[in-house]
């Protein structure tokens, strides 16, 4: 997958080239969408599980006052980090989100300097919780 520019997208702002890829705040989207996003023009995905969290911090502060916890402990994770720590439990977690798509609500838009002063754009994400998620629902045929 060639990697894109986001000058190429339509829109005056970052918001709105997002928009216009279908990528909008509050909309339910598949985490492999976003991961896709992410590979095709650089943004960063994170995905947070505690809302408050999202609401009242940015990704550049939580990554600082996160700095000394395992990256597997602390109340978000980078989208991709996510599907490949599912992948090193379960071979077939990736082909299961085709099947079964995650739906994240994005949350909002933003961007951060990495170390070297460098700017990055990034999407922030809110994870489902169990309660969120309806086992009963008839998803219809699955076609093989």
């Amino acid at each position: 997958m060639k990697r894109r520019s986001l000058d190429t997208v339509k829109g005056a702002n970052f918001e709105e080239k997002m928009n216009n890829l279908s990528i909008a705040v509050g909309k339910p989207t598949d985490v492999m969408e976003l991961i896709k996003i992410k590979r095709l023009y650089g943004i960063e995905v994170v995905l947070y599980f505690e809302p408050e969290l999202a609401d009242k911090s940015t990704y550049e502060k939580d990554l600082v006052d996160f700095a000394a916890d395992d990256e597997f402990e602390r109340p978000f994770i980078a989208a991709d980090r996510f599907v490949e720590f599912g992948k090193e439990n379960d071979p077939t977690f990736e082909s299961r989100l085709k099947e079964f798509p995650l739906m994240v609500t994005v949350h909002s838009f933003g961007e951060r300097k990495t170390e070297s002063g460098t700017p990055v754009k990034y999407i922030k994400a809110l994870m489902p919780f169990l309660d969120e998620f309806d086992v009963n629902k008839d998803i219809g045929p699955v076609i093989s």
